[in-house]
């Protein structure tokens, strides 16, 4: 009989393509994941790696048993999670990624999850939004809190489930003092690319969804401000604006939740989604539900506090 988590890091070496990588990700060494699948070898009765002096490669073998091992995980983690649901006991471990502008917002909650029920186990990151999905799929986490700054957010995203958790505003962070935080409407195309003329543009890196989001609709308008700062935390950004330092796209939240900064609405209106990713295979198991419920809430919460502190608009 083929074992379940010798299976587990033949399809993770499927993946990853050599044994350190393997190793690096599911903490163990080198050498334990060669005995492993030596061990799977045995059982399986035909070789699957091919071994050289400079590498490991799956052989025809392998590749079928790797595609194989995808199917019988998936089919063991649904039966799984249905006995779990069976029994109705939020219980075992869940582990969760989430970006870092909402972990201070989900931590308190899921850590007061965890207090109400001692056999839960919560361990959760901090991980970027275009990470997640990978992440979610291989099982390195069982449900990741991403955002997404597209126009369309996905309804599925490859063989995931995706739950919409939140619509939000991006605004145009500004210092309080600002001529412009005292318009009373939306700031159009035109007033943001004049005031981009005199402003330093402060943002999130290549390669973050933000800064994609921002890069677009720079364009959009034929605006090229000066770049001085480039962060990942969005948090960071909205403290730079209240320093004066320059202006940024930033969700509502964020901007309204920071003293010395106001938020004014952009026309045409811009938004993100908060989305929540987890697999078909757990949709019964009362942990990850629970999880997922708490989260929804603690977000809902966020939510009502800002639409409470946005000033005039």
């Amino acid at each position: 009989m083929l074992d379940l988590r010798r299976l587990e890091i033949l399809r993770r070496f499927a993946a990853l393509g050599t044994i350190t990588a393997t190793a690096d990700e599911l903490g163990y060494s080198p050498s334990a994941i060669s005995q492993q699948l030596a061990t799977l070898e045995r059982e399986a009765g035909i070789a699957l790696i091919e071994r050289t002096a400079q590498r490991a490669s799956l052989t025809d073998a392998g590749r079928e048993l790797a595609e194989h091992a995808a199917h019988i995980l998936a089919a063991a983690e649904t039966a799984h999670s249905r006995m779990r649901a069976r029994a109705g006991t939020i219980s075992g471990r869940v582990t969760i990624s989430c970006i870092p502008a909402l972990a201070p917002a989900l931590a308190p909650h899921l850590a007061t999850l965890q207090r109400l029920h001692p056999e839960l186990s919560v361990v959760a990151h901090e991980t970027g939004s275009t990470a997640a999905a990978a992440a979610v799929l291989d099982r390195r986490y069982d449900l990741a809190v991403i955002d997404d700054w597209s126009e369309h957010p996905p309804a599925e995203d490859a063989g995931l489930s995706v739950h919409r958790l939140r619509r939000e505003d991006i605004v145009l962070a500004l210092p309080a003092d600002h001529p412009l935080a005292e318009q009373s409407g939306p700031v159009t195309a035109a007033r943001l690319r004049e005031t981009l003329h005199h402003e330093t543009w402060l943002c999130a890196p290549v390669g973050q969804l933000s800064r994609a989001a921002g890069d677009q609709r720079l364009a959009a308008i034929n605006a090229s401000p000066v770049r001085r700062w480039e962060f990942a935390g969005l948090h960071v950004l909205a403290l730079l604006v209240a320093t004066g330092a320059g202006v940024a796209l930033l969700p509502a939240g964020i901007a309204h939740g920071q003293a010395g900064v106001t938020g004014v609405l952009l026309a045409p209106r811009m938004q993100r989604t908060i989305l929540a990713l987890t697999r078909p295979t757990t949709h019964a198991d009362p942990a990850i539900a629970a999880c997922l419920h708490v989260i929804r809430e603690a977000l809902s919460s966020q939510q009502s506090t800002v639409d409470f502190k946005v000033p005039r608009i």
